[in-house]
């Protein structure tokens, strides 16, 4: 494959057209070229099978995405390989996600005034399940005309319920039929965003969860935040284990990341760009390689059989030795990035480098932070080095990063409403540095430490409440730990606290010989 090559402005501006300009606002767009630039790592695949009840992953890792290529028949579009599920026909529906749905599951303030009227998130979640089975087996025996009436049949007729989930259960056998409910954004689950509320209301679910591996139709997926996992309390949960044991956890490594990226760029808008991005693909991945000569299988779970490696339209899959060689996808993206972040290899290498600074504390980078990097990268490129003879400019990178880290910021204030308060004061603060340092920049905005040597952050709003109880009553320490749990901080092994560059540019900490904190106005970087 050939293609008449770019001008360096035509691929930025492909890029800037092809990624998306905000990763987490496309949750829903599944047209299809969404669909065609759909990218699965070998290691997610476990996820979407109906044994996996729990899978977990921090935020940007693409759990909203898998929740919905579920809920939009994968398998009547073909982009499921036959025998992936079982074979009878699935149902899938939300049971909690992004989207409001009234009628299928209570939004966060009717979520919220349940709990007030002393009904358990228990009754509520089985009250969505039985709404569920009365459209899907078509069983019509309780109240549907407001939430208050369904749950309140729930709690008031537990043999009802019983009942119900058999028959529907039976029904859906003799019919080759099946159920999955997919639960998602379980964070949004109640409007106070109390950590005790959340955390109660997961709790309950999983609960349900376990009831339902009893059935042989019925099924049940819930997608869960890392930190909301571990800060759990199952304890209580009996069999709980059984979840655990089975859960899948997303993760992409750096060979993931880049093949996503050629996933969306060879499947973007018709034009000069794209062929080039294709043909930087076959040719290079095909260099040396005997397995070319074989027929091209593309990414496992996304490619329809009838798609052909040169069309223009329907799904482009990229070539399986740029999914798994570092070595290919290195000489790849050095068409786009060039081989060094400077003029020579002292500043390391852009295919490595790009990756390891969007990194968190346990080393994982994100697909929404990868690109949105790169998108940004692309869009300085555009602006500040029109005569550069490569897409991306090596500054532009480091800028990409900048933005990345600030988009990160922001999803951790919607997730957090007290991060930005407790991270001002170590605003300027050089890392590593130790323990003692964060906790006096912290007592001097806040007062003086206690006299047992204790502080108190109560003076944060909404802090002590969000903590898990565990670390709220530690104080400062607690929050520490908390955002040790989170991927903010790290420990090096002589006790000194360090911070990922991810999170460190956009709280403007600084570090020797790092990227330099990002300015209020980017462009002004």
């Amino acid at each position: 494959m050939s293609a008449t090559p770019c001008t360096p402005r035509q691929l930025r501006e492909a890029i800037v057209a092809t990624l998306p300009a905000d990763p987490a606002a496309e949750h829903g767009q599944q047209g299809p070229e969404r669909q065609s630039q759909l990218y699965l790592p070998s290691s997610h695949t476990r996820a979407l099978r109906l044994e996996s009840s729990l899978v977990i992953g921090g935020r940007g890792v693409g759990k909203s995405v898998w929740s919905e290529a579920l809920q939009g028949n994968v398998q009547e579009s073909g982009v499921l390989p036959p025998g992936f599920f079982p074979a009878y026909s699935l149902s899938v529906q939300p049971g909690c996600g992004i989207s409001p749905k009234r009628n299928i599951y209570p939004d966060p303030d009717t979520f919220d005034a349940l709990l007030a009227r002393s009904f358990p998130a228990f009754a509520i979640w089985r009250g969505v399940l039985c709404r569920a089975l009365a459209q899907v087996a078509g069983q019509d025996c309780l109240p549907k005309d407001s939430w208050e009436s369904t749950v309140g049949w729930v709690q008031t007729s537990p043999e009802d319920v019983a009942r119900l989930i058999e028959d529907s259960d039976r029904i859906l056998q003799q019919r080759g039929q099946g159920l999955l409910l997919v639960f998602d954004a379980l964070d949004r689950v109640s409007s106070s965003g109390r950590w005790s509320v959340v955390d109660k209301a997961i709790g309950d679910l999983m609960r349900l969860v376990l009831q339902l591996k009893g059935s042989r139709r019925i099924h049940a997926k819930v997608f869960l935040r890392t930190d909301q996992y571990e800060r759990g309390n199952f304890a209580g949960i009996p069999d709980f284990s059984k979840l655990q044991s089975t859960r899948v956890e997303l993760i992409w490594s750096a060979s993931d990341l880049h093949g996503l990226l050629w996933q969306t760029l060879t499947n973007g808008g018709p034009g000069a760009a794209r062929d080039q991005f294709r043909s930087w693909c076959d040719d290079l991945s095909r260099q040396g390689n005997t397995w070319s000569d074989l027929p091209r299988q593309g990414n496992l779970l996304f490619d329809p059989p009838a798609m052909s490696s040169g069309s223009g339209a329907g799904r482009w899959p990229i070539p399986q030795e740029l999914q798994r060689n570092q070595r290919v996808q290195r000489r790849i993206f050095q068409e786009l990035a060039g081989p060094w972040m400077g003029k020579d290899r002292r500043r390391g290498v852009p295919y490595v480098w790009i990756v390891n600074h969007l990194a968190d504390g346990q080393g994982q980078t994100t697909p929404r932070s990868f690109l949105a990097a790169l998108r940004h990268a692309a869009e300085d490129s555009l602006e500040r080095y029109c005569d550069h003879p490569l897409a991306l400019h090596y500054d532009s990178l480091k800028r990409g990063v900048q933005a990345a880290s600030q988009i990160r910021i922001d999803e951790l204030a919607e997730d957090h409403a007290w991060m930005r308060d407790v991270m001002r004061p170590l605003a300027g603060i050089m890392v590593p540095c130790s323990k003692d340092d964060v906790l006096a920049r912290w007592r001097n905005e806040w007062g003086a430490l206690q006299s047992d040597g204790s502080s108190q952050p109560s003076e944060v709003s909404r802090l002590v409440e969000s903590l898990p109880e565990s670390l709220a009553r530690d104080d400062w320490p607690g929050v520490l730990k908390y955002l040790e749990q989170l991927g903010l901080i790290t420990w090096l092994r002589d006790g000194r606290l360090n911070m990922p560059d991810l999170f460190r540019v956009g709280f403007r900490l600084g570090r020797r010989g790092g990227i330099k904190p990002a300015l209020r106005h980017s462009r002004s970087a």
